[in-house]
């Protein structure tokens, strides 16, 4: 925000801030935080063009593709254009950044459906797109993540990152979680993986603290948040990642059968598309619990 007020002292009456418009008189750019800018062509450098775009995220217009298609009614809904959601279906966003800028976005798309059949493509700038899984439930098969990442590698020579986000209700918040997930990946305080690929809940241990808990408040999942209301599956929740993951040591503490705990567990991650048989995203479930039963003072 203080970089933004320092280029709108500088630049004054030459930069517009809000919705880009005026694409052909104005180059724009995105901060971190989602905001929008433009400057006026005629007024910017090519050395001030250049600092610009190693700071900011260019933002092009968005190319229609005629009619009522579904990638236009996603574009404008996540920008803000159009109040409702395209579809009553849950989603879940994969959120996607290039190393470099991506010429032939088409190309991409046709890659993305070759492994992602039921999704859509929608470019937010030229090196960042969000893939939507429609009617998403349950686990994502990450393998086909991966096998994107490499074909990409290899077809476009340049590196993607990848950010799985959660299964999210098609309401009135989800534009607002888009955001909010989207916030987390572009401004993750820590190294992403070797292979470039990271879910939420494997993002979320670092934004549990201080004012960066406020960014997964407002990411979190519907689905999650209700399931996190039943205590008596918290209590089994929490026996379980005391017994290291265990499904028989759990069972054994909880006097239940084992193949009921498991019937719990399977239950809790079709439900959240969680997998929390594995240790990251067990562990971001085990942190949002504690805080939602020991919950952080207001940020002053």
């Amino acid at each position: 925000m203080a970089m933004l007020q320092q280029l709108k002292i500088y630049f004054q009456h030459d930069l517009l801030s809000g919705e880009p418009r005026l694409m052909d008189e104005y180059k724009w750019f995105e901060t971190a935080d989602g905001e929008s800018f433009g400057i006026r062509k005629s007024r910017l450098t090519d050395k001030e063009e250049s600092l610009l775009q190693a700071l900011f995220e260019e933002v092009f217009l968005h190319e229609d593709t005629g009619g009522n298609s579904a990638e236009n009614r996603w574009y404008g809904y996540l920008t803000g254009k159009d109040p409702s959601p395209p579809t009553p279906l849950a989603v879940r966003f994969i959120h996607v950044k290039f190393s470099e800028r991506i010429e032939d976005k088409q190309a991409f798309v046709e890659a993305a459906g070759g492994f992602m059949e039921e999704s859509e493509v929608v470019w937010l700038s030229r090196q960042t797109c969000v893939v939507i899984e429609k009617a998403a439930s349950g686990l994502l098969d990450m393998e086909s993540i991966a096998a994107l990442s490499s074909s990409v590698l290899s077809d476009f020579f340049m590196e993607p990152a990848f950010f799985i986000g959660q299964i999210h209700e098609s309401n009135a918040q989800l534009k607002e979680k888009f955001d909010a997930e989207r916030h987390m990946f572009l401004e993750f305080p820590g190294l992403l993986p070797k292979n470039k690929i990271m879910t939420f809940y494997e993002a979320c241990p670092l934004f549990l603290t201080g004012s960066r808990y406020r960014a997964v408040q407002s990411a979190i999942s519907d689905r999650l948040i209700e399931t996190l209301e039943e205590e008596e599956l918290i209590s089994t929740l929490k026996v379980f990642f005391s017994s290291n993951l265990n499904v028989s040591s759990a069972a054994k503490a909880l006097y239940m059968h084992r193949n009921s705990l498991q019937y719990r567990i399977d239950r809790f991650i079709e439900r959240t598309g969680i997998d929390i048989k594995y240790f990251s995203n067990a562990l971001a479930v085990y942190l949002l619990i504690i805080h939602r039963e020991n919950p952080l003072p207001p940020v002053e």
